[in-house]
Formats: C-alpha cells, structure tokens, sequence
C-alpha cells in the first residue's frame, strides 16, 4: 500500500492506494473519518484489484479551507466526481461507509454512469437515529473554540467514563486499544470548520428515500447488528433499490470492518465476484 496526494483543481487529498488490474475498487470513509479506517483491510482485499481510499473533504490530510460553504455534500459530490476524473477512472465499484454512504448514494443519483456497483455500509438515505442537533451543534462550537484535540480528549473521556454503553459501543469497546489512537488521529487532523459544518450537514440533509428507486446498478447493503442507529436506514434502503443485497453482520456495531473484519472482508468479496462476472 502506497500514499499519494492527488490535486483537484485548488485543493489536494491524501489517498491509500493498492495498485492493480480491472476496476477500481473506491472506498470512502465517514464523518470524522480517515482514509487509514481502511489501512487494516487493504492488504486482505489486495488480490480483487486496484483499492483506492481517499480523505474527504476537510479530513486527513485535504487541504483545508476553513470556509464553511465548501463543506456541503454537493460540494463532496463534486470533489469525488473530480478524484474519478483525475485518477481516469470511468466506472469504478463504490463502497460508502457512514456519513460517506450518504455521500456515494447522492453520487450515484447525480452521476449513476460513473458507479458500477454499490455497497452502502452502516448508513441511511436520511438523518441516522438517535442524534440531536444540540449535541453537534455544542461539539462545533467546542471544535471552533478549542480546537479538534480538546474535543477528541471530550469524547474519548465520555466515552470511557459511561457505565452504560449503547450496544454500538459495547463493541467498539471489545477493540478499544486499536480504536482511540485511531479516534485521536481521526480527530486531530480534522478541519474543526469542517467539523462543525458537516455534523449539522447530515443532521439537516434531504432525505433520498424517495430516490432510491432510482438506483439502477447492484448493490449490496451492510450493516453491523448492533448499529442501532442505522438500522432502520438500512431496512430503508434494503426496501427501495431494487435488487438491494441486504447482509447484517454479527458481533459487530458501526464499524464492522473492524469489529468483525472477517465477516465483512467476506460480505466485500462476495459482492465484488458477483458484480464482476
């Protein structure tokens, strides 16, 4: 697995690439996400192709603007339209996890010739479950004040002073050695402009459902069973693509490419043989 920066127009992305033959294989991370939420995995999928997984806007190491109205999924949309471009990718298989599967549903909708196929990961045609407006709203606030490191020690601390876990936590907790590092970096290499903008973003987003009739290419619909907040998204979406491929993995909550990698690696594989024949 290699880094490189790419350049779209004005801005640059990091991306994590393993090179090889056919279609690309595009994999976008959540909100607050990195393109390292993957770095486990890459060299497990090495065998089925060329794997690409970029920064999202205002993550990692994108360049940063600190200009809110560049924080919009239309403006996502159109940054990852412009990655296929520049990377020379026609039709490429797209793999959204989280907040970057309300990103690869919007894009399909927009641009279905560019997707060849579809795997929409722990994430929802509409606002997750369980989030209120409020509690972002403050963490914005906190992140434009003191900075993405105090608001990452916030949550770590939270997190770990809470006796009483939702099932999605519980889970993440099972590998919570690997996953706070992690969640530091995630965290610190944020734009907090970003951050602030795009938590209220996909609490305030458009719902999609009624689009999703749409969706015309394979498409396969993971979710971890204890992802108690998005799985009444994933029903959704399970419901109205036609054809949709619906696979709930066990012993997992919202990141179950880590929480049970084999699982998932095999869900991966499986829709990969199946819309690559």
């Amino acid at each position: 697995m290699r880094t490189r920066r790419v350049r779209l127009g004005d801005v640059e992305l990091s991306c994590n690439e393993i090179e090889g033959e056919g279609r690309a294989f595009v994999l976008l991370h959540g909100l607050t996400g990195h393109r390292h939420d993957f770095r486990a995995r890459l060299p497990e999928l090495a065998d089925l192709g060329w794997l690409l997984v970029p920064d999202l806007r205002g993550h990692g190491d994108f360049t940063q603007t600190g200009r809110d109205e560049t924080f919009v999924l239309s403006q996502l949309v159109a940054d990852l339209l412009a990655f296929l471009d520049v990377e020379g990718i026609e039709a490429c298989d797209l793999l959204g996890h989280s907040f970057g599967g309300m990103l690869a549903l919007r894009f399909v909708l927009e641009h279905p010739e560019r997707v060849a196929s579809l795997v929409l990961m722990d994430t929802s045609p509409f606002a997750p479950d369980g989030y209120t407006r409020a509690v972002f709203a403050k963490a914005g606030a906190i992140a434009r004040a003191r900075g993405m490191e105090f608001l990452q020690r916030a949550v770590e601390n939270a997190a770990r002073a809470n006796s009483s876990p939702s099932a999605s936590d519980r889970q993440t907790r099972k590998w919570a050695d690997a996953y706070w590092p992690h969640h530091r970096l995630r965290y610190t290499s944020m734009d907090p402009v970003a951050y602030a903008a795009l938590t209220l973003c996909m609490l305030e987003q458009a719902s999609v459902e009624h689009r999703l009739g749409e969706i015309a290419c394979p498409t396969s619909v993971l979710v971890g069973c204890d992802d108690l907040e998005f799985l009444r998204g994933s029903d959704a979406l399970q419901a109205g693509i036609s054809g949709a491929v619906r696979v709930t993995i066990p012993d997992a909550g919202h990141h179950p490419h880590m929480e049970n990698p084999e699982a998932w690696s095999a869900a991966v594989r499986e829709h990969l043989a199946r819309v690559r024949v």
